[in-house]
């Protein structure tokens, strides 16, 4: 029985061992392409050379998705399950309407639809401040550590509220989760645009800006992984292992 025990706990011990190696050898290969990005995304491109300077900060986030997703698996949630909840929640909280609820709409997703006739002029809903996420609650948070000494948290708040999305949907005892669980996976923006479906928006001025919006996220995150990497701080350590481009973008 001894033996068995000892055989356990030694298997235990060999397989944690491999899991930090494996844990080592990811990250040392990330920042090995973060790295590059920070180059790429730093480097001047003509218009007629931007669509090839994409296909190369493309290729290298496609690597460093396929890293990343080894351990951060997508839950698939099915947020209309979560709805009655969220509800709820708003009401609990000071949010009034009536008249109108929340469905989903074929081709569009979710959105209010009004159950009865309304006034032109007519109060449709009230919401509190409380139930509304703002640059306040970063600053407010653990975070705030963060903001005091990045120049670009400071200057952008979008981004501290990225981070601080984040930080809350990992915590299951946020006060944030009825509204988090209710959140869509991802969005149809440029961002999630394939580039082949980018190629699709020449000879449209969209085409341009596409890019640049896309290599400006790419910086944001190569940046950011970074800082959380690098920087000794209680809050970005439990950032390091949910911070990932899916994640950010």
């Amino acid at each position: 029985m001894g033996r068995k025990l000892q055989s356990k706990l030694t298997s235990k011990k060999k397989n944690v061992k491999e899991g930090n190696r494996f844990l080592q050898q990811r990250r040392k290969e990330l920042a090995v392409l973060v790295d590059t990005l920070l180059k790429l995304t730093s480097t001047f491109q003509s218009t007629g050379k931007s669509f090839d300077h994409h296909l190369q900060i493309e290729a290298i986030i496609k690597e460093i998705i396929n890293i990343e997703s080894i351990s951060n698996k997508s839950t698939n949630r099915q947020r209309k399950l979560y709805i009655e909840k969220y509800v709820s929640w708003l009401h609990e909280h000071g949010a009034e309407f009536e008249g109108v609820e929340i469905s989903e709409f074929d081709g569009y997703g979710f959105g209010l639809k009004a159950t009865k006739d309304f006034s032109e002029g007519s109060l449709i809903l009230t919401v509190p401040g409380k139930v509304m996420m703002s640059e306040k609650d970063p600053k407010a948070s653990d975070l705030s550590e963060f903001i005091n000494i990045d120049p670009l948290l400071q200057n952008m708040p979008n981004v501290t509220l990225a981070l601080f999305l984040l930080l809350e949907k990992n915590n299951p005892d946020s006060f944030w989760k009825p509204y988090i669980d209710v959140l869509p996976e991802k969005y149809s923006t440029v961002l999630y645009f394939t580039s082949e479906e980018l190629a699709e928006l020449r000879p449209s001025p969209v085409f341009e800006s596409s890019l640049k919006l896309y290599r400006s996220i790419v910086r944001q995150y190569a940046y950011f992984y970074n800082k959380i990497h690098t920087i000794d701080l209680p809050v970005l350590k439990n950032l390091q292992d949910i911070f990932t481009f899916d994640n950010y973008r």
